[in-house]
């Protein structure tokens, strides 16, 4: 089965000279949780953003649901994005004018597939009753929900999620990664997720090390103090 997320030896150059990927490959197959860590710098979300057809590679090839993200032009890859990806950010990304329900409905305002209801997914997440709510008089936990709701109405064939915990406290933070893996082992969705915390990685199926901008380790996730001296360990390379 061909995975859902592919880059074959990927690279990113920015102007002057500035290189945010060097020669990464990486495959993730549908119904994986996969976290990618590093030091600052290190081009985690310049991989994210990659492999989510947010940026375009400077060399190599990116595949999203088998095809080639890479060589699309703009407007064909807007379709996919919207059609088959979710995307989950630390600044959430919502528009506080709107109600929640507006917000999830987003994306089949937008064209997109009404695959789940918005009934469905705020249920899901746990703010049913909540939908004629302006998204502005929400706490930050409910905002980061209501961007995952909005996230699953599509059925996405993957999440992409950029620091999804980082503006949260470690209870609400848990809630978040408890949809996201929920997501992963009840409907086989890929959740692709930069992070800077290890407690937030431990829920992952598999660790990425990204330092100075190439793939330092991939394996199976071990438990959070792992993980954290993993991260060490890179970092002081990186420094």
């Amino acid at each position: 089965m061909e995975s859902v997320v592919s880059l074959t030896s990927v690279s990113r150059r920015y102007p002057h000279g500035v290189r945010a990927l060097r020669d990464v490959s990486l495959d993730v197959p549908a119904g994986q949780f996969v976290a990618v860590m590093g030091a600052t710098g290190s081009g985690k979300s310049t991989l994210l953003h990659c492999a989510a057809g947010l940026d375009r590679p400077t060399g190599g090839r990116v595949r999203l649901v088998g095809q080639d993200i890479a060589r699309m032009r703009e407007a064909r890859r807007t379709r996919l994005r919207r059609d088959r990806a979710g995307f989950v950010f630390q600044a959430y990304n919502l528009l506080s004018e709107l109600t929640v329900r507006q917000n999830v409905a987003l994306p089949a305002r937008l064209g997109g597939p009404r695959a789940r209801t918005v009934d469905e997914v705020l249920t899901q997440v746990g703010l049913a009753g909540l939908g004629d709510r302006p998204v502005g008089e929400l706490s930050g936990g409910q905002r980061q929900r209501v961007a995952v709701a909005r996230a699953l109405v599509t059925a996405p064939a993957v999440i992409f999620a950029d620091e999804p915990t980082g503006a949260l406290d470690p209870t609400t933070g848990d809630r978040i990664l408890t949809l996201l893996r929920q997501a992963v082992d009840r409907d086989r969705v890929t959740v692709l997720m930069v992070t800077h915390d290890p407690v937030a990685a431990a829920w992952s199926d598999r660790l990425v090390l990204l330092r100075d901008g190439a793939v330092a380790d991939d394996r199976p996730t071990p438990d959070a103090a792992t993980i954290a001296d993993r991260l060490r360990g890179v970092s002081a390379v990186a420094a």
